[in-house]
């Protein structure tokens, strides 16, 4: 009876807890085709589960927080990318500046030092001394100068040939605050040289003298309230006087020139885009036994550069000019474009056109012919140009360039020997003449560090053909030229460096040939403690006998020695 019932309630169970198990096993029920299709991403939980496990810490239970949703994604969508713009829009100013260009190796042979000196003499009685030196006063403020003085009592025999060449200049610099900056500059100059002797029946000693000398100062402030907008003002005032002691040809030249600018810079819509306006005058005020008058240059205009795809660079400079001096008033155009682009690592090629008024001053003209007279007058050059080079660095120790120039020149001074109104062939001293001309220069450069740091060469050799627009060839202007060099570091301390510079053949004022000449020399430096060394130097190797400018012969050999020092 028992079993009996034992048997009949286990097959009741049975019967209870099999029929919802069946219930939901059952497929494709008309009951089924009513219920709606839901995708269970579209099932949003809205219970909390927290799970209590003893002796262990509690952690959430992801996609069980109430407040935590789980949307459907479109698995077509497109992602977000920013545009240029829109990322340059959202940088901070401060990350806007240029990029910062690329670290410059420089030949470094010599530790750095605060002041360095040579003093020395030479073959005959040539004393010498070279210095240039920089400190700083504060943390703000620093003062430098430098000095260049050779001297000699002549090497030739029969004619006075003694000179003397005398520079120098200070500079100081200090920091009013953070962003203003005042520069102030001061330089003086003192020199004579013998003109060569003439044959003419006019009363001049047999040694005439030129003596020549000024002073300059100058003053530069400039505020930048960043690595690219700013404002700069620059004053600077220079005095010369040139006096030739020469009998009946004796005259002097006084000359004043002043110059006056004024840039303000500031950046562009790009990152790597800056404007600079610009305004500034230049005048001079000369006299001599001659005539007494005035130039004056003043100019106005705009520059713009840009760094494209940080690659190309382009500079644009759009300035009109006004020109007057005692033989007329004229507006010039002055614009400039250069263009640097890279073509491939180690490649840049680098194109500039343009043009620009000047007037070279008596100081500049006296500067490049030492036997220049003083009765000269002064007028505008306007020149336009051209250029294409070519630079290749090959590697970090080696670099070739080339390319090719040509120069349109209005008004350029030609020097050449003035002579007697009544015997054209008694020629005088150099005086200045205005030509139009033309210049086509083919040139090419190469340097290489043979041993890093040790053994180094340079040199440019150059084609050119300077021509006068009403024929012939520029006066003292050659068509060859070279100009090379070398330096051997055999140890710490001592230091070889060599030089050869070459010059064509060239046509004086009356088209007559000059011959060409080649100046080969050397120095040694050798350093005795880390504070005093000595150097030996040869100028004139070969003991050439050539002329510079005709009518003069330069110096032969000359052996130099003496003493250096650095702090």
């Amino acid at each position: 009876m028992k079993r009996i019932l034992t048997g009949t309630f286990l097959s009741i169970f049975i019967a209870i807890v099999a029929f919802p198990l069946a219930a939901q096993d059952r497929q494709g029920g008309e009951d089924d085709a009513m219920l709606p299709e839901i995708d269970p991403q579209d099932i949003e939980i809205r219970s909390e589960f927290n799970a209590r496990f003893p002796g262990l810490r509690r952690q959430p239970i992801l996609g069980f927080e109430p407040a935590s949703r789980v949307y459907r994604v479109d698995p077509d969508r497109m992602p977000y990318i920013e545009s240029r713009e829109e990322v340059v829009a959202d940088l901070p100013i401060s990350d806007m500046a240029r990029p910062d260009p690329p670290p410059y190796a420089r030949l470094h042979y010599s530790p750095d030092i605060n002041a360095f000196g040579r003093v020395g003499g030479g073959s005959y009685t040539s004393p010498e001394a070279n210095f240039w030196g920089v400190t700083r006063l504060n943390d703000k403020s620093y003062v430098g100068g430098d000095l260049d003085f050779s001297s000699s009592e002549g090497h030739l025999d029969g004619q006075a040939s003694s000179f003397r060449f005398l520079t120098a200049n200070g500079e100081f610099a200090t920091k009013l605050d953070e962003q203003t900056r005042l520069g102030l500059d001061l330089g003086l100059q003192n020199s004579f040289n013998h003109m060569y002797g003439v044959e003419t029946s006019l009363d001049i000693p047999d040694s005439p003298r030129k003596e020549y000398g000024g002073f300059d100062i100058g003053a530069n402030l400039e505020r930048m309230k960043n690595g690219v907008a700013g404002w700069q003002v620059q004053a600077h005032m220079r005095y010369y006087d040139a006096r030739v002691l020469a009998g009946d040809l004796s005259d002097q030249t006084d000359e004043g020139v002043y110059n006056i600018s004024l840039s303000k810079r500031w950046a562009g819509a790009s990152p790597t885009e800056t404007i600079t306006a610009k305004l500034g005058g230049r005048m001079g005020d000369y006299s001599n036994s001659l005539v007494a008058d005035q130039w004056m240059t003043g100019q106005a205009g705009v520059e713009y550069q840009r760094l494209f795809n940080y690659e190309l660079h382009l500079t644009v400079d759009a300035s009109i000019f006004y020109g007057s001096d005692a033989f007329e008033d004229k507006i010039y155009f002055g614009p400039d474009a250069t263009i640097e682009l890279p073509l491939f690592e180690g490649a840049t090629l680098i194109g500039n056109i343009g043009a620009k008024p000047y007037v070279r001053t008596a100081e500049q003209l006296h500067t490049t012919n030492r036997f220049l007279d003083s009765g000269n007058n002064f007028r505008h050059t306007y020149k336009m140009y051209g250029s294409g080079e070519l630079k290749l660095t090959y590697s970090e120790v080696g670099s070739l360039s080339g390319g090719i120039l040509f120069e349109d020149i209005s008004h350029h001074p030609i020097f050449e020997r003035n002579a007697v109104a009544t015997n054209p062939d008694q020629l005088l001293f150099y005086k200045v003449r205005y030509a139009d001309a033309t210049n086509i220069r083919l040139y090419a450069a190469a340097t290489h560090q043979v041993v890093p740091e040790k053994f180094w060469l340079s040199g440019e050799a150059y084609a050119q053909l300077p021509e006068l627009r009403d024929g012939g060839r520029i006066p003292y202007s050659e068509k060859l030229g070279l100009n090379s060099g070398f330096g051997l570091k055999l140890f710490d301390g001592m230091t070889i460096e060599g030089w050869a510079d070459y010059r064509g053949i060239r046509e004086n004022d009356q088209g007559q040939d000059m011959e060409d000449y080649l100046l080969v020399g050397g120095q040694l430096d050798l350093s005795i403690t880390d504070k005093i060394g000595i150097y030996g130097k040869v100028v004139n190797l070969l003991d050439q006998q050539y002329q510079q400018w005709e009518g003069y012969v330069e110096r032969p050999l000359q052996i130099y020695g003496g003493l250096t020092f650095k702090l």
